[in-house]
């Protein structure tokens, strides 16, 4: 269990980035999961390589959205809460947002926008640096996150099964 405590939120993470920055690098696609017979241990081991590097990345641009926000004297806790009521029409009307908040929301936009879009760039490299094409990253990602067998492969390859059951 602790495994998926550590390994959801960045693999969550990561399925938002690569995301993204798949769409960047071509047209949408509707994306199959790759079959997991399909998918090779050496894909698995590319695959753990950029989800180590990939943590570094988000790490470094949550350290500096805390920063930015520091810098304006919001917490982070009610900066998701003002975005998550922004990109959720149902939740728009149960958080008041005051004028001070939305300034300061409309100040860091664009540098969240910058930060985001430099992220992705990030990603993309990583994937490719590492030997996977960002669509072949995503169909193996989406993979992990639903096939039980490519999980215990890819907890195997990157030394994380411990003999710890789940």
């Amino acid at each position: 269990m602790k495994f998926f405590k550590t390994i959801m939120p960045v693999l969550t993470g990561l399925l938002l980035m690569a995301g993204s920055a798949v769409a960047q690098v071509q047209q949408p696609q509707q994306q199959q999961p790759a079959q997991a017979d399909s998918i090779t241990d050496a894909e698995l081991e590319k695959f753990a390589d950029v989800t180590t590097e990939s943590q570094k990345v988000q790490q470094k641009m949550r350290d500096e959205v805390d920063s930015m926000l520091a810098e304006q004297d919001m917490e982070m806790e009610r900066f998701r809460k003002i975005m998550m009521s922004k990109r959720n029409p149902k939740m728009a009307d149960s958080v008041e947002v005051s004028a001070e908040e939305e300034e300061t929301m409309k100040a860091i936009q664009p540098k969240l926008m910058e930060m985001q879009k430099k992220s992705q760039q990030e990603m993309v490299s990583i994937i490719q640096d590492n030997g996977l094409q960002p669509q072949r990253f995503q169909q193996i990602m989406q993979a992990v996150r639903t096939n039980p067998e490519v999980m215990k492969r890819f907890q195997e390859i990157a030394g994380m099964g411990n003999g710890q059951q789940n």
